[in-house]
């Protein structure tokens, strides 16, 4: 079921959407729009929380290793 709902854009985004889209076709065109941008900022996050943990990932096997790498070093000639 659809909803509808009044919304404000500036007037050159407005005149925009009124010349690049057909009257009948606004309401799918802004539809998809809302609905890729929503999903952009849910991939976003995913990201960000991914990078965070592999930051965490790498900085633990750093600090695993971190002996093994000095004992390495005073081998070298």
């Amino acid at each position: 079921m659809q909803q509808r709902i009044n919304i404000t854009l500036p007037p050159d985004l407005a005149q925009e959407l009124r010349r690049n889209i057909a009257d009948r076709k606004r309401s799918k065109f802004i539809t998809e729009a809302i609905r890729e941008k929503l999903t952009k900022g849910d991939l976003k996050d995913q990201l960000r929380k991914s990078a965070q943990a592999q930051k965490e990932i790498i900085e633990q096997i750093q600090e695993d290793f971190k002996y093994v790498d000095a004992e390495a070093f005073e081998k070298l000639p």
